[in-house]
């Protein structure tokens, strides 16, 4: 996500950082982090706060972890076609196919 997107979501959550402090905590290791602002960045950019802080365990909530996986895939799949030589109808079948992949809901992934 871009910088000043970042902040222009995170002061929706009553957060206003500066781009001097966002890039303070992008490039250096915050001796107190503000657990709040650690919580609204997790939250904005979907990434754990356990990962932000430490860079351990999973980037991505186990309970979005089916929906990642599953929207990457996918555009590994649209971004592997195009090196096919795939007919202007085959194209086209795999295009209509990927967009309603895309709209469906995906089913709830089970961990074991």
């Amino acid at each position: 996500m871009d910088p000043a997107a970042l902040r222009t979501r995170l002061r929706e959550y009553g957060i206003d950082l500066s781009k001097t402090g966002l890039h303070r905590l992008e490039t250096t290791e915050p001796k107190n982090p503000n657990l709040k602002i650690i919580e609204a960045i997790a939250e904005v950019t979907r990434v754990s706060p356990g990962w932000i802080l430490f860079g351990k365990g999973p980037s991505v909530p186990d309970t979005e972890v089916g929906a990642a996986i599953r929207s990457r895939v996918i555009d590994t799949i649209e971004l592997m076609a195009g090196a096919l030589d795939l007919t202007a109808r085959q194209e086209s079948t795999l295009h209509n196919w990927l967009e309603s992949v895309r709209k469906t809901k995906p089913k709830a992934v089970n961990k074991p």
